[in-house]
């Protein structure tokens, strides 16, 4: 839903920003690879959303259950873990890591955090430097980047599921259909789901009368005016 309502409003999506912001990690660490999980609360999961690096095709998608793996310890836990030899620490997650295609040999992990509440992970595989406490504190500053973009992205996925209701309830006593297809937008998880279900919905718009689209489109030129007074306050 985010990274849709983000493309109709004309902004970067989290997925855009999100690698943006491993890829510069990466190459900060001299890193062979790092990555960003997002904190699937309702499933209890980390959802990997962005890599750059070896195996970064493969990891993104990547679902790991919270206390699986380095990643899962540190988003359960909320530490930080600097792990020089995985094979040495039983929590590394050496199926998971295979599957991606690269097996590394180091590892850092850290919450992204906000307050209490554990956002994601960011995952830094073989990096060649800074060493000791620079190192952590890097984690720390790119983490605190990557919370600013995880609760956008997450404000805006919010936003689209209220305009997408909204829209549902305002035609819901002339096209109740409509209403339906509007819901199952509002509803849908999934980015695939999210674009064919939006496709399905500006399609039925075609068929409400003047009234009801006059009021769907009041509703989107609002939000448009709202995301440009962000941009304009940045």
């Amino acid at each position: 839903m985010a990274a849709t309502v983000a493309d109709g409003l004309g902004l970067p999506g989290g997925p855009e920003l999100l690698t943006a912001l491993a890829d510069a990690a990466r190459a900060a660490f001299g890193a062979a690879a790092c990555s960003i999980a997002a904190h699937d609360e309702a499933a209890g999961e980390l959802v990997y959303r962005a890599a750059a690096g070896e195996g970064a095709d493969e990891v993104v998608g990547t679902r790991l259950r919270l206390g699986v793996g380095l990643a899962g310890f540190a988003a359960a836990s909320g530490q930080t873990l600097a792990v020089d030899d995985v094979t040495r620490d039983p929590r590394f997650a050496a199926d998971v890591a295979a599957g991606t295609g690269y097996v590394p040999r180091s590892l850092l992990v850290t919450p992204i955090s906000r307050g209490d509440r554990v956002l994601g992970v960011l995952s830094v595989l073989d990096r060649s430097g800074p060493p000791g406490a620079a190192a952590l504190d890097l984690a720390a500053r790119v983490a605190t980047a990557a919370a600013g973009v995880l609760e956008i992205d997450r404000t805006v996925g919010d936003l689209g599921q209220l305009l997408f209701t909204a829209a549902a309830e305002a035609v819901e006593s002339e096209r109740p259909d409509v209403a339906s297809a509007l819901r199952r937008v509002a509803a849908a998880a999934q980015p695939d789901e999210d674009l064919a279900a939006v496709v399905a919905a500006v399609a039925e718009t075609r068929r409400l009368g003047p009234a009801e689209r006059a009021a769907v489109e009041r509703m989107l030129e609002g939000v448009a005016v709202l995301a440009r007074s962000r941009r304009g306050r940045r």
